[in-house]
């Protein structure tokens, strides 16, 4: 462990000094600008403390300074903000808060959260984060996805995802995507290492480590165009290069890998209904603002908007469904935790 070797996990920022230039080409490189080796292997994931007592992952490949998005291109007067910012009214970004809240209450009792829960490195335990959970299941976060493998933001590009069908399709030919890549060291000096930048490496379930997703959280007036550290590069979409990337990831399935509780979030998502006691909570931990009414302002302020508010909890999980997830994560765990890293930094060096 990093303590025994006189070392400490680094903070986002001091990860940020290891990474390559940018102007090094290769995202596969396996010996960064100190001279020191990693591991060939993109799965692994870094430990990095992300405050205080708390310490999330960072995606392979470790030094690669490079993040990639691919989306459907946008029109040049069109800014490309998180799907929170793009709600026709306030209300509906109050309430996607809620909901999110609201699934990381469900999402808390999957058996790989409960693994990760007591998973401590160096008396740190994992920052699990309420957007970054929501963000890989279609709720309107204040995140933008990106993933550190280029293959996968190609697929993004050049495919689509129906979320209520759960089913990807080739784009057509002649439409215009675009891949955004990010100078992820620029991208973390730039935010001084605050959280606004969230690694999402190996979350408890599936989806964000087949990913090998990160998300950048943009503030209401920030414009992904208008970011220092970001480049934009054009892309016509031919059908040769979507069926190129819909056939790598086995037509989506790959990066969409199956749990036992999605059936039950895609319910949560779909129903315009948050129970009382999610908004009570938010509230009193300063993640909803408050009303002026308090929670009955609140609550009555969702119901005139169209919203159903219930005094049920909607977090009860099937016992079918939690021994399915259960079975699920027995066959991935020793896996998962393998992939894990640790390289550790000196606060000083004391010479003979």
């Amino acid at each position: 462990m990093p303590l025994k070797q006189g070392v400490r996990l680094p903070t986002v920022a001091e990860y940020a000094q290891s990474l390559m230039p940018i102007d090094f080409e290769s995202d596969e490189a396996t010996i960064n600008l100190f001279g020191a080796i990693t591991e060939p292997n993109t799965d692994l994931v870094l430990a990095v403390q992300t405050g205080q007592g708390r310490y999330r992952f960072m995606p392979g490949p470790e030094f690669s300074p490079r993040l990639y998005r691919g989306q459907i291109q946008l029109d040049d007067s069109e800014p490309c903000i998180p799907s929170l910012y793009r709600q026709p009214r306030r209300i509906d970004s109050l309430y996607w808060v809620a909901k999110a809240i609201e699934l990381f209450g469900v999402l808390a009792k999957h058996p790989a959260s409960l693994d990760l829960a007591t998973f401590e490195i160096e008396g740190l335990t994992f920052d699990f984060n309420i957007e970054a959970l929501a963000q890989h299941y279609q709720y309107p976060t204040a995140l933008l996805d990106f993933s550190r493998s280029k293959e996968v933001a190609m697929f993004f590009a050049t495919c689509s995802y129906d979320a209520e069908t759960g089913h990807c399709l080739p784009r057509p030919s002649g439409s215009n995507a675009v891949l955004y890549t990010a100078d992820l060291r620029a991208l973390i000096l730039h935010r001084e290492g605050h959280s606004k930048l969230l690694p999402l490496g190996l979350e408890p379930l599936p989806r964000p480590e087949a990913q090998r997703a990160m998300a950048i959280k943009l503030s209401p007036s920030e414009n992904l165009h208008e970011m220092p550290w970001i480049q934009r590069t054009p892309i016509e979409i031919t059908p040769d290069l979507s069926k190129r990337y819909f056939e790598m990831f086995n037509e989506g399935r790959t990066l969409f890998p199956v749990n036992a509780f999605d059936q039950h979030i895609q319910i949560l998502r779909t129903n315009r209904t948050v129970p009382t006691s999610v908004i009570e909570f938010g509230m009193a931990h300063g993640w909803l603002p408050p009303h002026p009414q308090g929670s009955a302002g609140a609550v009555g302020a969702l119901k005139a908007a169209g919203y159903s508010v219930t005094t049920n909890s909607q977090a009860d999980i099937d016992q079918s469904v939690l021994d399915a997830a259960t079975l699920e994560w027995q066959r991935r765990r020793a896996g998962y935790f393998g992939r894990i890293r640790m390289r550790g930094i000196c606060d000083h060096l004391v010479l003979p």
